[in-house]
């Protein structure tokens, strides 16, 4: 077999698997899409609550539906290899998955009952029996997935700190000046929310048991989360959500205060407004009154 030219052609991400290399081998771009675009190959459905589904899409083609991300997208290398210590294909895998990265390599290695996988943020290379190939792949979808979903969240939490820190002192006092800043706190706050309910829809993902019997894919699956640090990722988001909802929930107490507060004063001072004019009016009448009398005397 070539492998120096299998290598070559493989690390370019080409789309078409070089001679040389086990018949059924496949390069497949995956998207993620909430609409199941027609015309798509869908290669899994992940669970009901996220609503998304993985479908393929050519390499170099541009993803053009509104309703696909174009951050969540991973290419897939899949070797049949009853022998998935080839050194050749083994280098072959690895380097075409560093091939992703334009900076330091941030590839890692699995190895688990004959199969053996190379991945970065983009791609992911499986070499196993070719029976196993499709399980393994729907199953490291549907856990890259959760992981970009997690680390997306955890960019957005991270952009989001200089704005919790400028509103902290929102938190102690809210006056007429802070006013105008209240839609501005309110999207806030909406943003929050919304990390939250969709960390929440990853957490029965993360936290989720040991399957039993287990299987070559739940396994890999779970050394998945383990080596991606899904459950202390999960954790440590969660923890720095009570942050931002503290702030945040405290801020809105504070603008209800204040709205409330001066809502009761303006009524308070339309109340004084026309008792002075009611008292004003009693003493006109008044004196309206008595005038013929004094004149008379």
């Amino acid at each position: 077999m070539n492998f120096n030219a299998a290598l070559e052609s493989v690390s370019t991400g080409s789309g078409n698997i070089p001679h040389g290399f086990p018949i059924g081998s496949e390069i497949l771009a995956v998207v993620f899409t909430e609409d199941r675009t027609k015309g798509k190959r869908l290669l899994h459905a992940l669970p009901i609550e996220f609503q998304t589904f993985a479908v393929e899409r050519g390499l170099h083609t541009e993803v053009a539906h509104p309703s696909v991300n174009p951050t969540r997208q991973i290419e897939f290398l899949t070797i049949p290899a009853e022998n998935h210590q080839v050194s050749e294909l083994q280098n072959a895998a690895a380097t075409w998955v560093d091939a992703s990265t334009k900076s330091i390599p941030t590839r890692q290695m699995m190895t688990l009952q004959g199969a053996q996988i190379y991945w970065s943020d983009k791609r992911i290379a499986i070499l196993a029996a070719s029976e196993r190939l499709e399980t393994l792949r729907n199953a490291l979808i549907e856990t890259a997935w959760f992981d970009a979903e997690l680390a997306s969240l955890e960019r957005e939490l991270a952009s989001a700190w200089p704005e919790m820190q400028n509103d902290i002192p929102l938190a102690f006092m809210f006056d007429e000046k802070s006013l105008p800043r209240r839609k501005e706190l309110q999207r806030r706050f909406q943003q929050i929310v919304s990390i939250r309910a969709r960390m929440l829809k990853l957490s029965s993902h993360v936290h989720c048991p040991h399957i039993h019997p287990p299987t070559l894919a739940s396994q890999v699956a779970e050394r998945f989360r383990e080596r991606t640090r899904l459950f202390h990722r999960h954790e440590v988001l969660g923890g720095q959500l009570e942050i931002f909802e503290k702030v945040y929930d405290t801020c809105g107490q504070r603008i209800s205060d204040f709205v409330q507060s001066r809502t009761g004063h303006i009524l308070e001072c339309i109340i004084i407004v026309l008792l002075v004019l009611q008292i004003m009016i009693w003493g006109f009448e008044i004196l309206t009154t008595l005038e013929p009398t004094t004149v008379a005397q």
